[in-house]
């Protein structure tokens, strides 16, 4: 009996590294591919960048990213159609291109202090964002970086950031800080 008991244990223990190892797909650090089914991911610890297209149509609701995360690749998370809120990590300085393309559930995001840039199209059609504040450490925001938000009435950025042709939506009030 005690055999047994050890027996299931042991296979609890090895389970979840093998469900780890398919997965993910890393090369070295970076996450290139996310291959499971999950809806709640949580990205495992030691990732430093976040690759092209990791996560990009996936039925995704909510993701933690790691603080050991710098850098969130070109389309990392586009058209995750059920991605309702993102922390991004303090760890970050960029958010590629269209890293968040077509994430129409996306209502809440925050971004932290260590943004420096934020990628041409990268919250494209997030329609139901309905309000952002850019912290002042971001120096550029791509074109088209939050147009097509439909529901966007609210923006808060620096003046010294500069701002890509139509980067937010015609309708969004703008509110400058510094």
């Amino acid at each position: 009996m005690k055999k047994t008991i050890i027996t299931v244990v042991l296979l609890g223990l090895i389970a979840p590294a093998m469900v780890w190892a398919q997965d993910f797909q890393m090369n070295g650090t970076v996450l290139v591919k996310y291959n499971g089914k999950a809806a709640n991911v949580t990205i495992p610890a030691g990732v430093t960048s976040i690759g092209e297209e990791a996560f990009s149509h996936t039925s995704l609701t909510s993701i933690t990213i790691p603080s050991s995360v710098t850098a969130i690749g070109d389309y990392a998370f586009s058209a995750c159609r059920s991605l309702t809120s993102i922390t991004i990590p303090s760890s970050v300085r960029t958010i590629g291109e269209g890293a968040f393309y077509e994430c129409t559930s996306l209502a809440s995001i925050t971004i932290p202090s260590s943004v420096t840039s934020i990628g041409y199209q990268a919250f494209y059609e997030c329609t139901s964002l309905t309000s952002i504040t850019i912290p002042s450490s971001v120096r550029t925001i791509g074109d088209y970086a939050f147009n097509d938000c439909e529901r966007l009435t609210s923006v808060t950025v620096s003046r010294k950031t500069t701002i890509g042709q139509d980067a937010f939506p015609s309708t969004a009030r703008i509110t400058y800080s510094d």
